[in-house]
């Protein structure tokens, strides 16, 4: 991870260090979404993967033009991920929970179609480490006597990628990506690690600055 960490930096410099360079700043929601579902320790599903409430990001992206298709850039993201759905664990015990926010830090690039067109379609992709944060507790609720119990839990930050398409119209962007934010989690003080990721597709909205 030191690695990538260190080609970023060396990619900001080469990238910024001259004009003829573009900001994009974004803001997105997830359109469909899901999280890993977990297992307990008898292989048993404790935790489903479906999704439910709001999801979404605000990120901003800096490129570098580097021919008429391609742009080179580095962005980074706030993420507030959707709510875990309850899961029907026993016929008396649902569960909830174990979902968490992240900032994506990563690589982004950007192959544009040359066309006689005021709309310019693109593909892009994005490359990066997500630090995960904010987890929220493992909750078992018992339906016989409505008592909630919660399991603290930590979690790891892991790789992000993504992979979309958009179309640029006067400066003003909209995409459609589908990207993951890997994540591994435990219950506080154990050893023993699940994945947790959450994967989505999402619309995003932006306006391009150029400098």
């Amino acid at each position: 991870m030191k690695k990538l960490f260190l080609l970023l930096i060396v990619l900001s410099n080469i990238l910024f260090a001259k004009s003829n360079f573009y900001i994009n700043p974004k803001i997105g929601i997830d359109l469909v979404s899901r999280y890993e579902k977990i297992d307990d320790d008898n292989g048993n599903s404790l935790l489903g993967d479906k999704t439910k409430g709001f999801g979404g990001e605000v990120a901003i992206e800096g490129y570098k033009i580097l021919n008429e298709s391609i742009d080179l850039g580095l962005g980074v993201a706030y993420q507030d991920h959707s709510d875990r759905k309850h899961f029907d664990y026993t016929s008396n015990v649902d569960t909830s929970g174990v979902q968490y926010r992240s900032i994506p830090v990563y690589l982004a690039g950007r192959y544009n179609f040359l066309l006689e067109s005021k709309t310019k379609p693109y593909l892009r992709a994005n490359l990066g480490y997500s630090f995960n944060f904010n987890s929220s507790d493992l909750e078992e609720k018992n339906s016989v006597n409505d008592q909630t119990e919660k399991t603290a839990i930590d979690i790891d930050g892991g790789l992000y990628y993504g992979i979309g398409t958009g179309i640029e119209y006067k400066d003003y962007t909209i995409e459609l990506m589908y990207a993951i934010n890997q994540c591994k989690s435990s219950i506080d003080g154990s050893h023993s690690k699940d994945r947790t990721d959450y994967d989505r597709i999402s619309l995003l909205i932006g306006y391009r600055f150029n400098f």
